[in-house]
């Protein structure tokens, strides 16, 4: 049962308390130091990492423009957005059924940055947790006036390379580069995102911490939606660990837990995880070191904190109901994402008829139809283009050359004249012809159907 009717972050009389959690070692800590690292070195520099020609990961939004190892993606292929965003959001509510909040806890943003960024220039400038919490709550000395300045610096700083990288993502490394060389008044649209950007990271990561996941983030509260009574969590063993040092009974039963709050000192965010699953936990592990570090000392067996479901009587079931949905929808998902772009064209065309006449006669008595081919390069290189006609002996296509060459992601307007004889056309006045493209390097082909028209028939 909880001990208190209040957030955690907040002292008796309504102010924040500043959470300085303790530093922790152990198994899970050194996995985590491992895999932040990783996530940190992938963040930075894969909007650099170039692949053909093309950056990794690309999202121009304005030009919509985007591309993805390798691939070059345009507004028209927006349906693979709505793929990949189902399955981002599957694969999160399928982790988060299986093994409860891990993504809060190991591989989140907020964790990251936090963890292995920020509190480490803590640790390096103003020392332990011991140190920092004496820092906090003393007065303003010179030492501290000093280390206070040197870190908040140090956080700038970082918080300004992130905001670089990120921006990185949206506007191009290489025209990031180019604008960094030039007065910001040149850019001063993109030099107020990236101070804007800076100064939310410096905010968010340096001050405003664990407040964003207990007030803001909306997946602390719609986790037990996703969660059963089979969901691994961060558990604290009740029948172990109590009655605890100091309430149980002189000459009583007493349980493993030692009182000595090393589990409450480690935590981001303050809680007791004696007291039970809680909104606040972000599973990130840090009481299981602890605690284990703890019972090796007072040599009784690890455990007492670890990772297991709330129901210990039955075997877990992994494809349970909601498990599997999940499971399904995800693997729908990306199916339909892997589809998408497999079949990615490097190229697509548009045909329109023109605004002037519909259909011209020839001297000769044939119909004559005017078209306009909107021809876009999809791919990371110019592509020569050749346009054809599936019935030559019906129709007679005219344009100017034999192949149209279209610059990488540029658009080329190519004018058609296609002529047929009057016999050719329907009652209503229509035909129906089919056009074939051929790319001549990869001798990639696409075909479109469209209409042509011409004077109705008289009865």
């Amino acid at each position: 049962m909880l001990t208190t009717d209040r957030l955690n972050m907040i002292d008796e009389f309504g102010n924040r308390r500043m959470i300085i959690p303790a530093e922790v070692k152990g198994r899970y800590r050194q996995w985590k130091t491992k895999i932040h690292f990783v996530l940190l070195l992938i963040f930075l520099l894969l909007p650099w990492v170039q692949i053909d020609g093309t950056q990794a990961v690309l999202l121009d939004i304005p030009n919509r423009h985007f591309e993805l190892f390798g691939y070059v993606f345009l507004s028209h292929d927006s349906p693979l957005l709505f793929f990949l965003l189902i399955s981002f959001a599957m694969a999160i509510m399928l982790v988060t059924a299986l093994w409860g909040r891990v993504w809060c806890g190991w591989a989140c943003p907020q964790t990251v940055f936090i963890d292995s960024v920020y509190r480490k220039i803590e640790y390096w400038i103003e020392g332990s947790y011991i140190k920092r919490r004496r820092l906090h709550d003393g007065p303003l000395t010179s030492e501290k006036f000093i280390k206070q300045t040197l870190k908040w610096m140090a956080f700038a700083a970082v918080s300004s390379v992130f905001a670089h990288s990120f921006a990185a993502y949206f506007t191009g490394s290489r025209k990031l580069i180019e604008m960094m060389q030039t007065n910001p008044g040149e850019n001063w649209t993109y030099f107020a995102m990236i101070s804007f950007f800076t100064g939310l990271l410096l905010f968010n990561f340096g001050w405003f911490r664990e407040q964003f996941c207990i007030i803001m983030c909306p997946y602390g509260r719609f986790q037990g939606v996703l969660m059963d009574n089979q969901t691994y969590n961060v558990t604290y063993d009740v029948s172990r660990g109590e009655p605890r040092k100091g309430i149980s009974e002189s000459g009583g039963k007493k349980g493993d837990c030692v009182s000595c709050n090393r589990c409450v000192q480690v935590c981001p965010t303050g809680i007791d995880i004696r007291n039970g699953l809680q909104m606040e936990c972000i599973g990130c592990t840090a009481c299981m070191d602890a605690c284990d570090e703890i019972m090796m000392k007072v040599k009784k067996p690890e455990g007492l904190i670890s990772y297991r479901p709330a129901l210990e009587s039955k075997k877990v079931n992994w494809f349970r109901p909601r498990v599997a949905a999940y499971f399904i929808i995800l693997i729908f998902s990306l199916g339909g994402f892997a589809y998408g772009v497999n079949s990615h064209r490097s190229f697509s065309a548009i045909f329109l008829k023109t605004a002037e006449e519909p259909f011209q006669i020839t001297p000769d008595g044939r119909v004559l139809n005017h078209l306009k081919v909107n021809l876009h390069n999809q791919a990371k290189k110019d592509l020569r283009l050749r346009i054809s006609v599936n019935e030559k002996e019906k129709f007679l296509l005219t344009q100017a050359g034999e192949a149209h060459t279209v610059e990488a992601g540029k658009t080329s307007l190519v004018h058609l004249f296609v002529g047929f004889e009057k016999n050719r056309l329907t009652s209503n006045g229509t035909v129906k012809v089919q056009f074939i493209i051929e790319e001549l390097n990869s001798h990639e082909i696409q075909k479109y159907e469209t209409q042509l028209i011409g004077p109705l028939s008289t009865p």
